[in-house]
């Protein structure tokens, strides 16, 4: 009589038989996962970078780009406006309108120049104004907006006022009175640049001429349209009493 037929064959948990029964399709899988994350990291590597002008200093509104505080980089086109065709020989020299970090890109609507009415409403123009009192550009910064009335002393209407612009920008103060980007002749300690429309440009322009033009800063307002620029304090004590 044989004896009983015994089965050597050991049989492991049935987690491994799945994976020997389906280890050809998850090598394919494991395989194209690989290639996968090799595509995706040589088009990582693969960017498209243009060379951009960075600042390696702080710098302030009023100083001069110089070859010390200006480096070439490579960045990802996709950081800077598609219109940036920036040289080092184009920044020499050129002054800064807005504080600008260490380490941040140069855009020529931060320096004075054609690019600082970058941003404002179509034919805004950049007026220079100098007020009676020159400690009031001192406290100013490019950003904020302030009123500017003209006051005049005659002998025929005596002391008289006009509020001749309402929240206009400062695009430009000077830091000292070394700073003369001004016409040659002009003293550019005591002046600031404002943004405004043609005609208020006009009025400050006749202001200058007949009086004193004083400033006074405002809080953050919406920008006001052409009409309120040219409305005088008596337009508005009439509109408080109403």
């Amino acid at each position: 009589m044989r004896p009983p037929r015994v089965n050597r064959r050991l049989r492991g948990p049935g987690l491994p038989r799945w994976v020997q029964r389906f280890r050809i399709p998850l090598a394919l899988l494991l395989g194209l996962g690989a290639a996968a994350a090799s595509v995706l990291a040589g088009a990582e590597g693969q960017l498209e970078t243009t060379s951009a002008l960075r600042v390696t200093a702080d710098l302030g509104v009023g100083e001069r780009l110089s070859a010390a505080v200006i480096e070439e980089v490579q960045v990802d086109a996709a950081a800077v406006p598609r219109d940036y065709d920036v040289e080092v020989e184009q920044m020499l020299g050129r002054q800064v309108a807005v504080p600008i970090p260490a380490g941040a890109l140069i855009h020529p609507e931060q320096l004075v120049g054609p690019g600082l009415l970058a941003g404002q409403d179509p034919g805004t123009v950049a007026v220079p104004v100098r007020p009676a009192d020159p400690a009031m550009v001192a406290l100013l910064t490019p950003g904020q907006r302030v009123d500017v009335l003209a006051s005049s002393d005659t002998l025929e209407r005596g002391s008289s006022s006009q509020l001749v612009a309402t929240a206009a920008p400062v695009l430009w103060t000077p830091r000292d009175d070394s700073e003369n980007w001004l016409p040659s002749g002009t003293e550019p300690g005591g002046v600031v640049i404002l943004a405004v429309d043609p005609a208020t440009a006009e009025s400050i322009a006749e202001a200058t001429q007949e009086g004193r033009l004083h400033l006074s800063l405002r809080g953050t307002v919406e920008p006001p349209g052409p009409a309120d620029r040219q409305r005088g304090p008596a337009e508005d004590s009439a509109g408080g009493a109403r």
